[in-house]
């Protein structure tokens, strides 16, 4: 009698289990703007929503192979059932906690600054199927926050099937005291191009380009920034905002900080145009506050082509530091650039045959692989982060990490 109770009670189980599986993420996959591509996404959306049971699952494996339930049970080795549990376990811990297992790596570069800046770098966030959860940003805005930086570069890869209202669901990253500077990878600028499905429905409310605007993000895409000291000291005062103090000497400049950008080769000429604008209507060369209560320097150059982006990197006499999302990009840098440039990047992904590269050697013993960490290279010094996100299957061997750069 008391196995067949637990033999029924775990039919009715597994069957809420997989009913759960199977319509949760089918509606999870509406949600993602899926168009034509719902047998591709859903599947995926089930293997993540999946490891949620998995301790369901691993409970009813035990509860049943302990009681001699059904002959298939029984006849499973105390082995397999091992086995089989620490599987269970293992996707649990890939999908669901590694991804929240957030940590700083500090790494130290030498660029030739006159003084010494620090920058958080992110790269390779993917929000929208799995990553970037209102409880992912909020542990990340809170651990961007804690730390002493001077600015916060995000080197592109922010989209992975996002939701339709992108201000939405960025909204927490408004919440960061500090300035942030970033560019969009090809797959950012493909969510660009997808403004409605063929029945008409939008796809995103907001473009990504805009919704940097609302939360006061500076996309730099083909621009150079000269960066002064981005920290000002703050006057505290009773009032609810406090008021940023105005630097009683000229803001000296350190060093230039360029976007990398790329831009898909089946982007049309005017889609092409619209970027440049956008990035031509946001430059001004007056300085202004922010609305983090940071004194930034708008002086900026604004260049409609990487050709036209290397010339003004050739003519600089300051340190450079390059923002990219991508590693072989680094073959379009002028050769033999004096002082050499920074080159941010995100982890490896490349989109040009790999014999355009020259060998990387690395530059340190930091806890990385042979894809993470600084590197030298013909043309640059090259950081490559560790990145954030996940995409394709919902699996992270490796924590999320935010790299804290000390440029000196």
């Amino acid at each position: 009698m008391i196995d067949h109770a637990i033999h029924t009670l775990s039919i009715i189980t597994a069957t809420a289990l997989l009913t759960y599986v199977i319509l949760w993420s089918g509606l999870q996959t509406f949600n993602a703007n899926p168009s034509k591509r719902f047998m591709r996404i859903w599947p995926k959306l089930a293997l993540y929503y999946a490891a949620y049971t998995m301790p369901i699952w691993a409970l009813l494996l035990l509860v049943n192979w302990a009681n001699n339930v059904t002959f298939v049970f029984a006849s499973l080795s105390s082995l397999t059932i091992v086995m089989i549990t620490i599987a269970m376990g293992l996707y649990f811990y890939t999908v669901i906690v590694q991804p929240n297992r957030l940590r700083v790596h500090h790494q130290a570069v030498d660029l030739g600054l006159k003084a010494p800046m620090s920058v958080a770098v992110l790269a390779d966030l993917r929000i929208g199927l799995y990553s970037g959860k209102p409880r992912h940003i909020r542990k990340i805005v809170a651990k961007i926050n804690e730390l002493s930086v001077d600015a916060v570069l995000i080197a592109g890869d922010w989209l992975y099937y996002p939701s339709a209202d992108l201000v939405g669901q960025l909204m927490l990253f408004k919440g960061v005291n500090k300035p942030i500077y970033t560019v969009m990878s090809v797959s950012d600028l493909r969510y660009q191009s997808m403004n409605t499905t063929k029945q008409g429905q939008p796809l995103l409310e907001d473009t990504l380009a805009s919704t940097f605007d609302v939360l006061d993000i500076t996309y730099i895409g083909q621009q150079c920034w000269f960066l002064p000291p981005m920290k000002t000291h703050i006057v505290q005062t009773h009032a609810v905002h406090a008021t940023p103090v105005e630097p009683s000497k000229p803001l000296q400049r350190r060093a230039m900080l360029c976007g990398w950008q790329d831009i898909p080769q089946h982007y049309s000429k005017k889609a092409k145009q619209q970027v440049c604008e956008k990035q031509i209507l946001k430059a001004s060369p007056l300085a202004k506050t922010s609305k983090r209560g940071h004194m930034v320097n708008t002086d900026v150059i604004v260049a409609e082509s990487k050709e036209s982006l290397c010339a003004q990197i050739k003519k600089t006499t300051l340190p450079v530091i390059i923002l990219a999302s991508r590693l072989d990009s680094i073959s379009d840098l002028p050769k033999e650039l004096q002082p050499r440039p920074l080159f941010i990047t995100g982890a490896v992904k490349t989109a040009k045959s790999n014999d355009k590269l020259d060998n990387l050697t690395k530059a340190t013993d930091a806890r990385f692989d042979s894809q993470r960490g600084l590197y030298q290279h013909s043309g640059a010094q090259v950081f490559i982060s560790s990145g954030m996100g996940t995409r394709g299957l919902p699996f992270r061997a490796r924590r999320p990490t935010i790299d804290v750069l000390t440029i000196r």
